[in-house]
């Protein structure tokens, strides 16, 4: 998906006819874009592969006249990013479960887009249409008035997100029928402090699995904290 995106901004790093190493930039419009996929074969990590391929990244970025690049970094790539002129923002989690069952009609699949553009945009600060619309065609997507979520499947579980309402009662109701759709396990990505989003995963069976950090350069940008209650991913924002 990414590579069809942003066919000019997957990055490859060769060794001895091997892809040793991986990183993708994603732009939405000039305000953001998103750094992601950082990846390095076991076989050629230290070696300076990954900070290879993000300075490329972010030269591309800066070429571009984008204004911030995010990521998600796991606590091992901190470093590496800060050394980059990255600073912290905000954790991030991921959170695991096999929802519970509930009772009442799933959504059913449809094109959707027209309605969640103006209100993604006023939660994640920046034009993400180009995403959503390739992410409606991998699952389903769950609409309320004032919300909306989206779910695809994955190879180890299905994955929750995104999802922004506005209020929690929105985000309960657009979840549980998310859950009760489909099988899980599920993958469920979010800010822990956004303590309604914490506090209804907690509600639904879902424990912590992955602490990551959150990390901009540039230009601060930050999500709306109320409205965001699952993000698309951490590759994706």
């Amino acid at each position: 998906m990414l590579i069809e995106l942003e066919p000019h901004h997957c990055l490859g790093l060769s060794a001895g006819g091997t892809l040793a190493a991986a990183a993708t930039l994603l732009r939405y419009g000039t305000s953001l874009a998103w750094l992601g996929m950082v990846l390095t074969h076991p076989s050629y990590q230290r070696r300076g592969f990954a900070r290879s391929l993000v300075s490329q990244a972010l030269d591309l970025a800066d070429a571009s006249g984008i204004e911030t690049v995010k990521l998600d970094a796991t606590e091992q790539g901190i470093a590496l990013y800060q050394s980059l002129g990255f600073e912290r923002e905000r954790p991030i989690e991921r959170w695991s479960g096999n929802g519970r069952e509930q009772t009442g009609r799933a959504s059913e699949d449809a094109a959707v887009l027209a309605g969640l553009e103006a209100l993604d945009r006023e939660a994640f600060r920046a034009d993400r249409a180009r995403l959503l619309s390739r992410l409606l065609t991998y699952g389903r997507s769950f609409t309320a008035p004032g919300g909306y979520l989206l779910q695809r499947p994955g190879a180890r579980a299905s994955y929750l997100g995104p999802c922004v309402a506005q209020s929690p009662a929105i985000a309960e109701q657009l979840l549980r029928r998310a859950v009760s759709d489909n099988s899980g396990p599920f993958f469920w990505d979010l800010f822990p402090d956004h303590s309604e989003a914490v506090g209804l995963a907690t509600k639904l069976g879902f424990r912590a699995q992955r602490h990551l950090t959150r990390m901009y350069r540039g230009k601060p940008l930050r999500e709306s904290t109320g409205e965001a209650y699952a993000i698309a991913g951490f590759e994706l924002g």
